[in-house]
């Protein structure tokens, strides 16, 4: 029973490609992965209805680093993105680029990656940034066990031809709002969890109880723009109303966010992905270097308040194949008051 759309985005990484365009040794029969690169995919499904699963993966060079105060990377490297309709996954929850030769289309269908902007190589030097769209082109995919390898031979918009080639495990995130939103493969304890904010939105989706949304991260974690490598934890919490100074203490059970009847007090929101509702509520984990991604579906969280924004958090949870996140944190929980 959403009655209102409330969102905690998790700003998620964007992704790269090396400046130095790194041959990954394709010549023989064992592939070499490629060094100075990262990459991070993004499966929507058949968001255009044709039968194909829309997937894209931006790739970035790790000599560049997010500077949030120009919100832009700086640094020396190239951002690439291709943006691919391949087939159909089996389970959106861990999809895959098939193999095959693509083609440079805006028709979105089977074997395509598309252009018009959605495909593009940004560059970073010391003289500046320069963004090319994709034009023209192919992408061939090929698979060596766990590894990708991925051959493009780009027209840009400037004219120019753009050689890309890149080996390496693909780190594919669903995002289609199907499926268990859940890549877990095991348990896991989340440990050095060191810092952490509450924010209170008060009387959000039901007149029963209001809402604390909480996020508890590791060191290398940024809580004002929600995104880091350390892992991190958030938390929809349904607290008693007019709790503006703090989360009371007692244990917090997850529920099914979009199936309940009412968000009573002492529940906490199940994790939800709704981009018509902004994107992420609710309860998740999040491990972003590792490429986790994991809504939340039961469980519980116990909150020990112990006064002066000082608390002691445990909890364990499940997602929807069965895997346990646990884990616990002790220290302070700034409250931010984001009620109207």
């Amino acid at each position: 029973m959403l009655m209102a759309a409330i969102c905690v985005s998790a700003a998620m990484s964007v992704t790269s490609c090396s400046d130095d365009n790194d041959d990954p040794g394709m010549t023989g029969p064992i592939v070499t992965p490629t060094e100075n690169m990262t990459n991070e995919g993004y499966y929507k499904g058949d968001i255009y209805g044709n039968g194909s699963g829309n997937l894209w993966v931006n790739f970035i060079s790790t000599t560049l680093e997010w500077n949030d105060s120009e919100e832009d990377y700086t640094g020396t490297g190239r951002i690439v993105c291709l943006d691919f309709n391949t087939l159909l996954a089996d389970n959106p929850d861990f999809p895959a680029l098939a193999e095959g030769e693509y083609t440079a289309d805006d028709t979105h269908e089977l074997n395509t990656f598309n252009i018009d902007g959605d495909s593009y190589v940004t560059s970073y030097n010391p003289s500046g940034v320069t963004s090319r769209e994709v034009v023209g082109g192919s992408v061939k995919v090929k698979k060596d066990g766990d590894l990708t390898v991925i051959e493009a031979q780009l027209k840009l918009d400037d004219g120019a031809d753009y050689t890309f080639s890149y080996v390496g495990k693909l780190n594919i995130i669903n995002r289609t709002g199907e499926g268990q939103m859940s890549n877990l493969t095991s348990d896991v304890t989340v440990e050095a969890l060191t810092q952490g904010v509450a924010m209170y939105f008060g009387q959000t989706f039901t007149e029963t109880s209001d809402l604390y949304m909480v996020v508890i991260a590791g060191d290398d974690y940024d809580l004002d723009e929600n995104y880091g490598n350390s892992p991190s934890v958030m938390l929809g919490l349904n607290v008693t109303p007019g709790s503006t100074t703090g989360i009371p203490s007692g244990r917090y059970t997850l529920i099914d966010a979009m199936e309940a009847d009412d968000y009573d007090v002492n529940t906490a929101m199940s994790g939800v992905y709704e981009m018509s509702l902004g994107g992420f509520f609710g309860t998740w984990y999040f491990h972003t270097i590792k490429g986790f991604e994991a809504s939340m579906k039961t469980g519980y969280v116990d909150v020990t308040n112990k006064g002066n924004d000082s608390y002691d958090i445990t909890f364990s949870m499940i997602d929807g194949y069965g895997h346990t996140v646990s884990g616990s944190y002790s220290g302070t929980l700034p409250v931010e008051n984001l009620a109207d």
